[in-house]
């Protein structure tokens, strides 16, 4: 029996929190985050540090989204060609969201 293929993860295209230990340079370099919470498409992957976390090498990706109402959501996955990662409402967001 084979496997499905996966989808592609879409890109973090720019992170703009800067303290995050994943951030380098408005690039995110987490294999791959989790955004959303019950109220919020805050970034589950935000991890203030002064440590520099993931591989540089590595362009972020959206592994899984938990905002069931936006219009980009399809299954719980994020089908966005690529998000945007920002402050907002004092919080680190994905600022690709958008409600249905």
């Amino acid at each position: 029996m084979t496997a499905a293929p996966v989808m592609q993860l879409p890109v973090i295209s720019e992170c703009a929190a800067e303290g995050c230990a994943y951030n380098h340079d408005h690039a995110c370099h987490a294999a791959a985050i989790t955004v959303g919470d019950l109220d919020s498409p805050v970034c589950d992957t935000f991890m203030g540090a002064d440590i520099e976390g993931g591989e540089p090498s590595t362009t972020g990706r959206v592994g899984a989204c938990k905002m069931a109402d936006c219009r980009h959501n399809d299954g719980l996955e994020c089908h966005a060609p690529a998000i945007t990662v920002g402050l907002e409402h004092e919080q680190v967001n994905c600022l690709t969201y958008e409600r249905t």
